[in-house]
């Protein structure tokens, strides 16, 4: 017998519960009543998987209450059945990632063996959900245009997700820096929180994206915005869902192949009306996936393998020395008023006279640098073009540059049905990342290269112990690693490049140090910044639901474990800097040929250090059922962050307010250097109401959530780098004394004392501090919205969404020098004016982090959906808003 109309009542609503375990499973939730409204008790429920035929079985309580947790994603039928009552059916419908869909039934009076069955899909309101965002599923995600095939581009399609540089989001590579992260509610991009099957995928560093699938191995991806539960933390912009698809019953894969290759490319406007040819571009992604059952109904497999070739090539420009410069002759900088002084004409740089006619004495051009490249075409070539500016020599020489980029990933899932109670699944994930600078303008420009491998693994426990209470276990390991170089691309400079040049001592890398010629040209060589980095995360979450009459509620907790094995060069770098500013001749590149060298820094080669910490965090919630058409969630969850120590008790910090070294183990604060905080309690409120008077087509939502996160900050801002362990220095000579470049850097890497007495141009060391007060920032955030259903098929949707943030991460100076008094030529030198000059005589800069800016941000975000039929699905989103910030962050917005 079927009924389309009378004989079930069908709602289902949208509730998304978002968990402490990034919750990647589903729910199903109703009451059962008979035709007078009467809840009825002990009806038994279950819910099919279309795919793999698994079936999950509830029973209503005695207020008629049912509810099915932690189901796998995908096509679900429905039934509700009871002694003396039709059986009612209901299907097949979709269940998305961390939603909650509400069927209830009413029975008719009648015999088991009649069957009332209603064909529906899911209805696009959201009748319950207090949370922002959407889901991408993987129709989306494979039927889109995806340049690159990643699937982050598709993340700007969700209201409020903007990104300052979105071609970054099309790159093939599946390790990003910011390459994948959008700024979400006027958040930082780094304060976003990836995950895959409920366990964070990022690096704890640098808070950059460690994996990610290939789209056709992706069920869904879901990107929530704000306002989740009292399970969900760790995030300030968006939490990134990612689901791996999972084998059914029967099997099915398929390959690909995506090819661009400039053969077909359009050449641009400009370019073809300049006669210039299309830029070599060859990328090809292949790869397949597979799936299937190992046993029917029981056990199933999945696997998935993409790999990536990049080779892109073209044209580079540099501005290289013009031939009269290289013998002295300077007189061209006379017509922009550029006069070269004898820096042996007087101790005041002001008084010195000028040399006759800007033209340099060939006998006084000492630099073995500028000897060397000068007499090596080979290396430092003469100008082959018509440079331009007012000195006519920018991009006076045309060459080419290359890179090239590869990508290798697999990832492996099984599930298996041990029970009508248990389930039990894994996956298994790895991946390669590289990219390589093949080729520069001039063989004196060094390149980067990156590779990036990673491997994580997750294991995960659902057992239902009753139709009431249901429990998921999840334990997983993730191993990301990151090395960042500088390459010495031709091979010409060698181990030895700075002797070659005439700089004496050591270099731990083939290359040289980067050199500011002046002049308007290019600066050769690099400071070689290189990174090594191998971060391991163990994280362990269990998570029980419990369905106590109108109240489902949740609770559950987390153990994140994180090890940063890290080396970082520091912003010197590994080969160092030279700098020709000018101070002695009057003109930056006359310094440079005179060899009057007015700074220099490198950073220190040591090996890595390893700073541990844990992020633990409880919760509860409850959802609860007020009245039938309102839903109030009510949740709080509390974290803790635990201070960042060192294995070996290698870091140091300082209070910048006293200048006093805080070491391990020898202040309040015990191995870590500053204090915890506690006090991370994370309430949330909220209520989905859809008035009867609308009959069901119109709901109202309204939340507020208070959520936390600490970010990375990078390497460059650890404790660990500070001296005695890490040394990065400067030295800067004064108007009197230039240095000496052939000198190289052994009066630059000194012992690491900094509060011994300074003798000389001693050199100045790069110091990091952490407030004795950081803690996490914090966020409200608060939504209210209305959405309408036009037609069974189209909907519309108007929110106003904003938070507000506090204790910011920012990076700012700290021992920044203070103005002088009396005339300028009379202030003491820049150093002896520092504020903690007295306690840290040899300590230049510091890099303060300190939990202390603040932003705000308020939007109008509106979304039109219409759902045409055959698997066409119209969207379009707007998103109106203003964001105020007092500090951008150590990344900064683009």
């Amino acid at each position: 017998m079927r009924n389309l109309s009378l004989s079930l009542l069908l709602q289902l609503g949208i509730f998304t519960s978002l968990g402490i375990a990034q919750n990647i499973t589903a729910s199903i939730t109703g009451t059962v009543s008979d035709s007078t409204g009467a809840a009825v008790p002990n009806a038994k429920i279950v819910a099919t998987n279309a795919g793999t035929g698994l079936t999950y079985t509830a029973q209503t309580n005695g207020s008629g209450v049912y509810n099915l947790s932690f189901l796998a994603v995908g096509r679900y039928n429905i039934v509700a059945e009871n002694s003396g009552f039709k059986k009612s059916t209901l299907g097949p419908f979709t269940l998305e990632v961390n939603q909650i869909a509400r069927v209830n039934f009413k029975l008719e009076v009648g015999e088991l063996t009649q069957t009332v069955e209603v064909s529906s899909a899911a209805p696009i309101l959201q009748t319950e959900s207090t949370a922002t965002g959407d889901a991408i599923n993987s129709t989306k995600l494979t039927a889109l245009p995806l340049n690159g095939r990643n699937f982050a581009s598709l993340t700007l399609l969700i209201p409020g997700a903007i990104s300052t540089n979105p071609s970054l989001m099309n790159t093939s590579a599946r390790f990003q820096g910011s390459g994948s992260r959008p700024q979400v509610n006027g958040n930082r991009e780094q304060t976003n929180n990836f995950l895959l099957d409920g366990v964070e995928t990022g690096e704890t560093v640098g808070n950059r994206i460690g994996y990610q699938p290939n789209v056709d191995a992706l069920e869904e991806v879901k990107v929530i915005t704000g306002n989740g539960g009292g399970e969900y933390g760790n995030v300030g912009g968006a939490s990134v869902v990612m689901t791996l698809k999972s084998g059914t019953n029967e099997f099915h894969g398929n390959v690909f192949e995506f090819l661009r290759n400039d053969k077909l490319d359009a050449n641009g406007y400009f370019a073809n009306r300049a006669g210039q040819k299309r830029n070599a571009f060859r990328r090809n992604i292949f790869g397949g996936t597979f799936g299937g059952p190992i046993a029917k109904n029981k056990a199933f497999f999945f696997m998935d393998y993409e790999g990536s070739e990049q080779r892109a090539s073209g044209p580079a420009a540099a501005s290289v020395s013009p031939q009269a410069w290289r013998t002295g002759d300077l007189s061209r900088f006379l017509s922009v008023n550029q006069i070269v002084r004898d820096p042996q004409t007087g101790a005041d740089p002001g008084s010195r006279v000028p040399f006759p006619g800007n033209i340099i004495p060939a006998a006084r051009i000492t630099n073995p640098v500028a000897q060397k490249l000068f007499s090596s075409p080979d290396l430092y070539p003469l100008p082959n073009n018509n440079g331009s500016g007012a000195l006519a020599v920018t991009n006076n020489y045309l060459s080419s540059q290359a890179s090239k980029l590869g990508n290798h990933q697999a990832d492996a899932k099984v599930d298996f049905r041990l029970s009508n109670k248990d389930t039990l699944s894994g996956r298994w994930s790895i991946g390669r990342y590289s990219a390589l600078g093949s080729r520069a303008a001039l063989p004196v420009l060094l390149t980067n290269g990156t590779e990036g491998p990673t491997t994580s693994a997750v294991v995960s426990w659902t057992r239902s112990y009753t139709p009431r209470l249901v429990n998921e276990t999840r334990v997983s390991y993730s191993r990301t690693g990151v090395a960042d170089n500088t390459i010495d691309w031709s091979g010409q400079l060698g181990a030895d490049g700075n002797g070659k040049l005439g700089i004496a001592g050591g270099q731990p890398i083939p290359g040289i140090s980067g050199i500011t010629i002046g002049g308007g040209l290019s600066n050769i060589g690099a400071g070689a910044s290189i990174a090594d980095s191998k971060q391991n995360n163990y994280q362990g979450q269990t998570h029980f639901t419990y369905q106590a009459g109108a109240h489902l509620l949740k609770f559950g907790g987390q153990l994140f474990r994180a090890q940063q094995n890290h080396y970082y060069a520091g912003n010197n770098g590994a080969l160092g800097t030279f700098t020709y500013s000018g101070g002695y001749s009057g003109l930056d590149y006359g310094d440079f040929l005179l060899n009057t060298l007015s700074a220099k820094g490198r950073g220190a080669v040591t090996g890595k250090w390893g700073q541990r910490h844990w992020r633990n965090a409880v919760y509860f919630q409850d959802d609860w059922k007020a009245r039938r058409n309102l839903t109030v969630n009510l949740g709080l969850r509390w974290e803790y962050i635990s201070p960042l120590y060192e294995v070996a008790d290698r870091q140091v910090n300082i209070n910048t307010y006293t200048g006093a070294l805080i070491y391990p183990g020898k202040s309040e604060f015990g191995r870590a250097l500053y204090k915890p905080y506690r006090k991370q309690f994370m309430p949330t409120i909220g209520m989905a109401w859809t008035p009867e008077r609308f009959n069901n087509k119109m709901v109202v939502r309204a939340g507020y959530r208070f959520s936390s996160f600490l970010e990375g900050t990078g390497a460059n801002l650890r404790l660990p780098l500070n001296p005695p362990f890490f040394i990065e220095s400067n030295v800067n000579y004064d108007a009197r004394t230039p240095g000496d470049i052939r000198a190289g850097f052994a009066d630059v890497v000194g012992a690491g004392d900094l509060t011994g007495p300074r003798t000389g141009p001693a050199p100045f060391y790069q110091a990091r501090a952490w407030d004795l007060d950081l803690r996490p920032q914090f966020t409200n955030q608060y939504n209210i919205s209305i959405e309408y259903q036009l037609a069974n098929a189209t909907s519309i949707s108007a929110a106003f969404v904003g938070n507000k943030a506090t204790h910011l991460i920012v990076p700012h100076e700290a021992n920044q020098p203070l103005p002088g008094t009396g005339p300028f030529n009379t202030w003491a030198p820049l150093n002896d004016r520092r504020p903690l000059a007295k306690s840290l005589p040899n300590v230049g800069n510091i890099a303060l982090t300190e939990s202390s800016g603040t932003s705000q941000y308020n939007s109008l975000q509106m979304t039109a959906k219409h759902r045409m039929g055959a698997g066409l699905e119209l969207i379009s989103a707007f998103t109106f808003s203003k964001t105020l910030t007092d500090n951008l962050g150590y990344y900064g917005c683009g």
